[in-house]
């Protein structure tokens, strides 16, 4: 299971009786979370419920209440199994790779279009904008700034007439 960092986690486990068919549905599920060794419980015991729509356990796991200090990177879950029907092993492991939020790399790499600047402006004799500068930083408190700037751009556009333009560039310097 692959997640992002700081996101609730939605965990779900499936008890197939032996028929291939049928459901366990009166177990007592539980899970915990280990580092990559099982040797160290990040995670304390957390209970699940049965779900009917989905014919499985499951629970929410919520970082920031009971995992405050995750990190990414890889992570056992650990099942637990007990009171059932048929013959089900009493631990199931499964992978948990927790990754950074694709969110933060494109803020990181200015694709959220926040804390711009355009200054540097120039206009051609219609009145459309024709050069620029574009400065993305890190942060708010930085914008306009010559501090954590983390790219730079020139751009150049030629018009024809008013509101239309024929060309734009965008070019990093």
């Amino acid at each position: 299971m692959v997640i992002n960092k700081g996101e609730d986690i939605g965990l779900t486990l499936q008890l197939i009786k032996s028929d291939g068919q049928n459901v366990e549905e009166n177990a007592i599920v539980t899970y915990r979370i280990f580092d990559p060794t099982a040797t160290v419980e990040l995670v304390s015991e957390q209970t699940t419920v049965f779900n009917n729509t989905t014919k499985s356990y499951i629970n929410n796991l919520i970082p920031s209440i009971s995992w405050t200090d995750q990190e990414v990177g890889s992570y056992l879950i650990v099942w637990s199994v007990s009171n059932t029907d048929d013959d089900f092993a009493p631990t199931y492991t499964e992978d948990l790779q927790v990754n950074i939020d694709k969110t933060k790399i494109d803020k990181i790499l200015g694709l959220v279009h926040q804390n711009i600047l355009i200054d540097q402006t120039g206009y051609d004799i219609h009145g459309n904008l024709s050069n620029a500068r574009i400065r993305i930083y890190s942060d708010s408190v930085s914008v306009g700034t010559g501090n954590n700037i983390i790219a730079t751009y020139e751009i150049v556009s030629v018009s024809t007439e008013t509101g239309k333009f024929t060309t734009w560039t965008q070019k990093e310097t």
